[in-house]
C-alpha cells in the first residue's frame, strides 16, 4: 500500500500519481483503489479534491464508480481519444474503419413531439429505432452512444452482414436502393444525462459531443437519423481542407 503523502496535493496531481500507480500494476485490474475516506489521508487532500481525481480517472476509462461499491480498476491503460480527421464529405457522414457497432436494442417506437423535432417528422409517426454503442477496435470503453431511427420499412438492415460495420444509410441503400439526397449534420455541446452516462461509463452531467445525422430522399422525406453522444475526452473531429487558389486575374 503506497505511503501517506507528505503534503497536500491538487485533484490533477492526485490523479496523475494514482494514474501511473494502476499502470505499474500497485492497483491492478479487477482490485479496488483504496476508499475515499482512505485516499484522503494517503494525500492529505480533501474529499472534494479526491472526489474530483477518481471522476478524471472514470472518464479516461481506468475505474468504474458505484455508490458503496468504491472504485473498481477496468484498466491498466487510459482510453485513448478518437481522433476523427475530415476533409471530405464522406469522412464526416462515416466513422473510421477502426470502429464497430454492438447493439442494445431494437424496437418499433412512435415518435412524441420530442422525438418529431428531432426526427423532423409529425407526432404519431412510426419508426425503427437502434440503440447502439461503438468501440474502438480492440477497446472495451465505448466512444459513443448512437440512437439511430428509420422508417419501419427498413428495419431489415439490422440482418445485414456488415451491420456493425458499415453506415446503416449505406445498408439501406444496398438492401432497399434508398439513397441520401441530401444530409444535415449538426454538432452540438450537450451534457451527458444519467443514462446516458451509465451507458458510457462517466460520470452523469459530464460534457459531450453530439453529433446528429439526417439523411433526406429526394422526395424531401426523412428516411434516416443518426444521433451520437459521444463523452468529450474520447472523441475529437479534426477538420482539413484545402483553400482553392484565387484566380490571378484582376477583377475589371
Amino acid at each position: 500500500m503506497r505511503e501517506k503523502r507528505a503534503s497536500s496535493l491538487r485533484h490533477w496531481e492526485i490523479a496523475a500519481i494514482l494514474e501511473k500507480d494502476i499502470k505499474n500494476g500497485l492497483y491492478p485490474v479487477g482490485g479496488q483503489l483504496p476508499t475515499e475516506e482512505r485516499l484522503c489521508e494517503l494525500f492529505e487532500a480533501s474529499r472534494h479534491s479526491v472526489r474530483e481525481a477518481l471522476g478524471y480517472l472514470s472518464n479516461i476509462g481506468l475505474i468504474t464508480r458505484k455508490p458503496r461499491a468504491g472504485s473498481q480498476v477496468i484498466a491498466a491503460s487510459a482510453t485513448p481519444q478518437l481522433v476523427q480527421s475530415v476533409g471530405s464529405i464522406q469522412q464526416l457522414l462515416n466513422y473510421p474503419g477502426e470502429t464497430s457497432r454492438v447493439i442494445i436494442s431494437t424496437k418499433y417506437v412512435t415518435a412524441d413531439h420530442q422525438l418529431a423535432n428531432l426526427l423532423k417528422c409529425a407526432p404519431g409517426e412510426s419508426w425503427f429505432h437502434i440503440q447502439s454503442l461503438r468501440y474502438p477496435k480492440g477497446s472495451s470503453m465505448p466512444i459513443c452512444l448512437t440512437d439511430i431511427y428509420i422508417l419501419p420499412i427498413y428495419a431489415g438492415v439490422i440482418k445485414h452482414k456488415k451491420h456493425d460495420l458499415i453506415p446503416v444509410a449505406d445498408q439501406i441503400f444496398e438492401m432497399y436502393g434508398e439513397s441520401s439526397d441530401t444530409t444535415q449534420i449538426d454538432i452540438v455541446a450537450t451534457i451527458l444525462s444519467s443514462a446516458e452516462a451509465s451507458q458510457l461509463k462517466v460520470k452523469k452531467g459530464s460534457p459531450a459531443l453530439t453529433v446528429t445525422r439526417r439523411y433526406t430522399n429526394k422526395s424531401g422525406k426523412v428516411f434516416g437519423v443518426g444521433n451520437s453522444v459521444h463523452p468529450a475526452e474520447r472523441y475529437t473531429y479534426s477538420f482539413y481542407f484545402k483553400r482553392d487558389e484565387l484566380s490571378k486575374t484582376p477583377h475589371k
